[in-house]
């Protein structure tokens, strides 16, 4: 019997130095029934040229040109025009394992699932390699385990990438365009859709950190974006599982300690945003205090915080000194 065909559908805008090592690795999986979409979105240098010629070597390729619109315009169009009984999204920069979507569909089906997870090694841009999280046995899920796990970033993540999923799940669903952080404010709610979840932490995705990253680069007011993703992630959370209301807080003070640091490694000061955001957290500080689930990064984060965003932002520098080695 065939196998399903399963769809990767890959937003592609400015890449043109990574694109062909991103494309090479989803042509030669191991898993043959394949329909790689490549949505390029108005991309200023190669990539359309690029992605035609693959298209021509390999009748399993589909491209899409469009107006810019950015990734989760990308990520729609691609939704629409997927044909695959299965779906999985991977960034044009990143790349994968040979295995990577073979690993993904026998996990699913072992298990039954509507959803399966791998796991992820981080490349830095110094060409060093770490796993995201370390893991062992699968680890099967319900949709609110789920949840409850991307909360805390414990085993089972937000991201889009990592993931297989039953294409049923997406009905209704797109991604929320002219926002950053799109995962976070979409991931949710197709998991929350799934019957059951399957994460196997086997690293099958390297996730490629750039300089130029949205995590990395110059921070703009659209970096609260993932502050606004978090809210509403928190809000869906706490309104059907309030007994997940201290998971989904944890969220929240997350993201707004995560667009602090990015406002401290951009080297800008924003008043108005810190302001805001340390009083977010200070007034949840008996919560991120009591919460063992707390990492003590944060925990000290907020101490530092505490005695005012100078000495927040010292520590921090400290902090990612350590953390580079």
């Amino acid at each position: 019997m065939q196998k399903p065909l399963i769809s990767v559908i890959v937003p592609i805008y400015n890449v043109e130095d990574r694109l062909e090592r991103c494309i090479d690795s989803l042509v030669l999986q191991s898993y043959q029934n394949l329909e790689l979409v490549l949505v390029e979105d108005g991309s200023p240098d190669r990539c359309g040229e690029i992605c035609d010629e693959y298209a021509k070597r390999d009748s399993r390729i589909k491209v899409i040109h469009k107006q810019n619109g950015g990734i989760s315009s990308a990520r729609n169009e691609g939704l629409k025009n997927a044909s695959g009984q299965l779906l999985a999204f991977v960034d044009s920069d990143d790349y994968v394992q040979p295995d990577y979507i073979e690993f993904l569909y026998n996990l699913m089906q072992r298990y039954n699932a509507d959803i399966s997870a791998c796991g992820v090694l981080e490349v830095y841009p110094s060409g060093k390699t770490a796993l995201q999280y370390k893991g062992g046995q699968p680890c099967v899920m319900s949709a609110k385990q789920a949840l409850y796990k991307m909360c805390y970033n414990e085993g089972f993540f937000i991201t889009l990438w990592d993931k297989l999923y039953k294409r049923e799940l997406f009905s209704g669903i797109s991604f929320k365009e002219g926002k950053l952080f799109e995962d976070t404010g979409t991931t949710y709610k197709v998991v929350d859709r799934a019957q059951k979840i399957v994460s196997h932490l086997e690293p099958k995705y390297y996730y490629v950190l750039k300089d130029d990253s949205i995590t990395n680069c110059k921070f703009s007011m659209s970096k609260l974006d993932y502050v606004e993703m978090a809210d509403e992630m928190a809000e869906y959370i706490m309104n059907k599982y309030p007994d997940l209301e201290r998971a989904a807080k944890r969220k929240q003070m997350h993201a707004c300690f995560s667009t602090l640091m990015q406002l401290v490694k951009s080297g800008v000061r924003s008043k108005e945003v810190e302001a805001s955001l340390t009083k977010r957290i200070v007034s949840n500080k008996a919560d991120i205090i009591t919460d063992a689930k707390t990492p003590l990064r944060d925990k000290i984060a907020l101490i530092s915080l505490m005695l005012g965003f100078p000495v927040f932002s010292f520590c921090w520098k400290i902090y990612l000194k350590i953390k580079k080695g």
